[in-house]
């Protein structure tokens, strides 16, 4: 048995790779969200926008969540 410490280090390491998955799809998105501001306006891009802007936000406040606690 590898013991709590070995529990809790595996623990640790999943919440470090979700954060860092999260700080990936973050800059996924704002590069995304910087493209589609030099193309032409239309329906679909500012629907788009506005889809990444929520993310943004979900992942924004879960960032200082964990960096809070």
């Amino acid at each position: 048995m590898a013991g709590w410490g070995g529990f809790f280090g595996k623990i640790a390491d999943q919440f470090q790779g979700r954060i860092e998955r999260l700080k990936n799809e973050k800059e996924r998105l704002l590069n995304e969200r910087s493209k589609i501001f030099t193309l032409p306006a239309d329906i679909d891009s500012a629907a788009r926008v506005v889809s990444i802007d929520s993310r943004l936000r979900e992942i924004n406040q879960i960032i200082n969540t964990k960096a809070s606690d």
